[in-house]
């Protein structure tokens, strides 16, 4: 080898350690970093050994990296019902395994019993009414909490919507650079690392397929097949009944392909048949359409309480107050409770001011209708046959803590297996760093070897100087 190649190499070797070291010190520095890989670089040489141009690369398990994607499409649903189910929870202000409807519904049964031991009773009276007031309102607290939940799925839900089309937007801005970057050293292994983070927290929001193109671009699809981002981002909207892909002029419906993310979760648990043309029957899913649920369980509940008697049932409440004789002097002759639903059901105005009282007549017949079992009750997502007026109750509350808790169990399964994926992930393509750390040692050892190239050959120069002179 002559005195120049000898030279070229050693500086060439120099070059490719200055690169490696920088390498090196990005993956120690970013090493936390749960998106980032570890980059490495490979030389490629010529004939003669000459090294011609160095391979930026990330160390990427792409079988590895679908799996955490799925995954955290899995956790992003079921974790996004959880907590939805959970302020379900608030809102039925469960203390001690006792939703406070069941609460006020038993302590209003109660009090109709300590009245028949006592009918002429004022306080026992006054008791009654204030426990009726307290049912009442509590069913139209709940009530009016639904329909809050309601639009606080929708405003989250649009806000969802907003997130992902800007991600697709950013995934999309990066395909169209990373191939200008490939000439820029590990430029764009830092820009991918940016878009796989990107791509996974798309993942949380909905589930998405991604396809690498030999250029080094990702193309994304939904489940169905539907081109998310490829030539240019496409846009999801929602217009308060259905999500909708739209690509240039094309729009199209995409509601039944949410299956997973927190889009999916969202458009599930407010989606409502009862509006569609012709209806649909509610979801069979314990967390599906639990708006719709809600407010039929708790219309149907409400009306249990207003309504006449249903045929081959047992007298209602309202009949059983209404139907009795005599009626005293001074007493409510009827409707003891006003309203015809969950919002408007409320005791009388007359018997809450203390303008009449309770009718005496009417208080066996009541305790009777109250006790008696052999009721139906039928609403979305619920049916119940044979039973009373406080098992209704417990059937539509204790439905919704049942499910409260499935949907947890699966939400914290689905965030540990999601968790060990990402653990196995991260070991297997981030950064190790004593693997670093060893690197580091080897290439101070070739920075050493090629410095004493160039000085050995530095010093050769010089003595053939010497002898030409």
């Amino acid at each position: 080898m002559s005195l120049f190649s000898a030279l070229s190499s050693a500086t060439a070797g120099l070059r490719t350690v200055q690169a490696n070291v920088k390498l090196v010190s990005d993956n120690i520095a970013r090493a936390d970093d749960p998106t980032r890989t570890r980059h490495t670089t490979t030389q490629i040489v010529d004939g003669s050994g000459q090294v011609v141009t160095t391979e930026y690369r990330r160390e990427v398990d792409k079988a590895l990296r679908a799996q955490v994607d799925e995954l955290t499409a899995r956790d992003g649903f079921s974790s996004t019902q959880a907590g939805y189910m959970q302020q379900l929870g608030d809102l039925m202000r469960t203390t001690n395994g006792k939703p406070q409807l069941n609460s006020y519904a038993e302590t209003f049964q109660a009090a109709w019993k300590t009245l028949e031991t006592s009918p002429e009773n004022e306080t026992a009276q006054y008791q009654l009414v204030q426990a009726a007031d307290n049912f009442a309102r509590e069913i139209q607290r709940v009530s009016k909490g639904v329909e809050e939940m309601q639009q606080s799925m929708t405003n989250d839900l649009r806000t969802s919507v907003d997130r992902v089309n800007q991600l697709l937007k950013d995934i999309s801005a990066i395909n169209d650079n990373i191939v200008s970057l490939k000439g820029y050293g590990s430029a764009a292994n830092e820009v991918a690392d940016k878009r796989d983070g990107l791509i996974r927290e798309l993942n949380s929001y909905m589930s998405v397929r991604a396809v690498e193109r030999p250029d080094g671009r990702m193309a994304l699809f939904s489940p169905t097949g539907l081109a998310l981002v490829d030539a240019e981002p496409a846009k999801l909207s929602f217009d308060g009944g259905n999500i909708n892909l739209e690509t240039g002029n094309h729009i199209t419906p995409v509601s039944d392909s949410m299956q997973q993310g927190k889009i999916g979760a969202l458009f599930s648990m407010l989606k409502d048949g009862s509006t569609a043309s012709p209806p649909t029957k509610a979801s069979a899913e314990p967390t599906g359409e639990i708006i719709r649920k809600l407010r039929s369980q708790l219309d149907a509940f409400a009306k249990e309480f207003v309504g006449e008697t249903k045929p081959g049932q047992p007298t209602s409440f309202r009949d059983a107050y209404n139907g009795a004789k005599p009626v005293k002097e001074g007493e409510e002759p009827t409707l003891f409770f006003e309203g015809t639903d969950r919002f408007t059901i409320g005791v009388s105005a007359n018997l809450l001011e203390n303008r009449t009282k309770i009718k005496q007549s009417a208080i066996s017949p009541v305790v009777a209708a109250m006790n008696t079992v052999g009721r139906n009750l039928t609403a979305d997502g619920l049916k119940l046959e044979d039973t009373s007026y406080s098992g209704m109750a417990s059937a539509i509350t204790g439905g919704w803590m049942a499910a409260a808790k499935t949907v947890n169990d699966m939400s914290a399964q689905n965030k540990e297996s999601r968790q060990i994926l990402e653990e196995r992930y991260h070991s297997k393509t981030g950064v190790n760093i004593d693997e670093e750390i060893a690197n580091l040692q080897q290439l101070q050892t070739s920075y050493a070897a090629s410095a004493r190239v160039m000085q050995v050959a530095s010093a050769m120069f010089d003595a053939l100087e010497a002898v030409v002179r």
